[in-house]
């Protein structure tokens, strides 16, 4: 069912939807409570990770359209989308909006989920049991940033919330099982051990979360840490650590917990650094490489951990 060492995304869509699935990304508009007082995040510029489709004058349906149109354009077979609220903080907002803007998918038959990226601490049971409500018709996804256990990295990029917070977010969610938790880490910051890295593999399959996605602290042009880098205090992790992080991490990670994402990647344009990160083709066929090599899979030391 998975020729890889790791539960790849692929393959649970596959299963999921029975064939192909793509995700359309969207930009509702929205901001972040972060960015309200300050420039958000160290690693963050103005366009959020998002499209800036927005600020273009495209409103949720168009961009539906446009993904839809464009996706079909690329690939030969698509059996299913999934609308991915991505840009900036998608749970802060009126309930009004929110509700309004989810259901903009109802347009389209061939999306067949709902996937809604925020921050925990713009979670609460209102917005939670709203979001639920789509599970009747489609496969939901709610994709936290918690990026970091440690609490200094999370005061280091400005994140302002900590892990209880995201523990919180947790709870609140756990309590509607048809909502999947999928949660975002940052791999790369200064100092950041292997330790840590097993650690954060641990204490996430002890949550009952059902994805996770890695990204590589890069800096990205706007971005704060942008200034940090060309001042000289802050220095990417190289390629092989980078590697080396992720398959430590895979390995101690529940084997059921489906792996969204392997390596993060800027906008066209918009990296300064590590350039090597620029190939996420042969970043994730390297990881699989260091897998095998080392006789490993996702999992491998879970069990012998915990139980």
């Amino acid at each position: 069912m998975n020729d890889k060492p790791y539960r790849d995304l692929n393959s649970y869509f596959q299963r999921l939807f029975g064939g192909k699935t793509y995700k359309i990304t969207i930009d509702a508009g929205l901001t972040c409570p972060n960015r309200i007082n300050s420039r958000g995040c160290l690693y963050c510029n103005e366009r959020g990770s998002g499209t800036g489709l927005w600020a273009k004058g495209y409103d949720i349906e168009s961009q539906i359209r446009l993904g839809i149109e464009g996706l079909r354009r690329k690939y030969k077979k698509i059996d299913a989308f999934i609308a991915y609220f991505q840009s900036y903080t998608n749970t802060y907002a009126p309930l009004p909006l929110l509700k309004s803007n989810w259901e903009t998918i109802k347009k389209f038959p061939e999306i067949r989920g709902i996937s809604v990226g925020t921050r925990p601490d713009c979670i609460d049971r209102e917005r939670i049991e709203l979001l639920s409500e789509f599970s009747i018709d489609y496969k939901v996804f709610l994709e936290l940033g918690l990026q970091s256990i440690n609490e200094e990295h999370l005061r280091w990029i400005k994140r302002g919330h900590g892990v209880k917070e995201f523990e919180e977010a947790v709870k609140i969610t756990k309590d509607y099982p048809t909502i999947n938790i999928v949660v975002h880490l940052i791999f790369g910051f200064p100092e950041q051990t292997l330790n840590e890295i097993k650690e954060t593999a641990l204490y996430l399959s002890q949550l009952g979360i059902e994805g996770v996605k890695i990204h590589l602290l890069y800096v990205a042009k706007g971005s704060a840490l942008k200034d940090i880098f060309e001042a000289g205090n802050f220095k990417p992790v190289d390629k092989d650590r980078y590697i080396e992080m992720v398959c430590t991490f895979l390995e101690y990670l529940h084997p059921e917990i489906v792996i969204h994402r392997l390596t993060g990647d800027a906008h066209r344009g918009e990296l300064i650094a590590p350039l090597w990160s620029m190939d996420k083709t042969a970043i994730l066929k390297e990881i699989e490489a260091t897998l095998r090599n080392r006789e490993s899979y996702q999992g491998k030391f879970f069990k012998e951990i915990i139980y």
